[in-house]
């Protein structure tokens, strides 16, 4: 459960940095928007992992055995892009883009791509895929909406440290989950 939760909360900070950075442009949004851009954040980054997975389960028997070097691998490289992507000065103002129904949209898929890709190591790995999605949703829901409000109040800097622990912690999964399966 506890590399659940991590990984639930490693996903959620693209979200939230996005996050951040849209209540930092818009920091008198109201509640009910910014519970509705929550919402569609953490549908997205719950349903990306599903596509992952399925695809994942098609080739789990053909590379059962060097599986765990995927998994690390996969989470390492997008784990590396998010540490990038946290000193990426261009990101923010991307992000920071009106918040219409398309913005939202947009912007909730953009940072659901590296879900869908940590989606194929969870058909390798996960035993309780519901709860594993619904953890998913649920984080990257209160991250967006915690993110949403405190970008007004601290800017989006916030932002790019979550981003920056966010790809910390995939690297860790990742680095685990090797160790896990080359020490047993």
């Amino acid at each position: 459960m506890l590399q659940t939760v991590l990984l639930a909360f490693s996903l959620s900070t693209d979200a939230f940095a996005a996050s951040v950075a849209k209540g930092a442009r818009f920091p008198n949004m109201p509640l009910g928007k910014t519970a509705l851009i929550a919402a569609s954040f953490g549908l997205l980054e719950a349903l990306a992992p599903l596509v992952g997975y399925l695809l994942g389960l098609q080739f789990a028997g053909v590379i059962e055995g060097y599986d765990h070097w995927i998994a690390f691998t996969i989470l390492g490289f997008l784990g590396a892009r998010m540490i990038w992507a946290s000193f990426d000065g261009e990101r923010a103002d991307e992000l920071a883009a009106a918040p219409s129904v398309a913005a939202v949209f947009a912007t909730a898929l953009g940072t659901s791509v590296d879900a869908t890709a940590v989606g194929v190591t969870l058909a390798l790995f996960s035993n309780n895929i519901p709860l594993t999605l619904l953890t998913i949703g649920v984080v990257t829901f209160a991250m967006t909406l915690i993110g949403l409000r405190l970008g007004g109040i601290v800017g989006d800097r916030t932002g790019k440290w979550a981003e920056l622990l966010g790809g910390l912690g995939l690297i860790g999964l990742g680095a685990n989950i090797l160790a896990t399966h080359l020490a047993g």
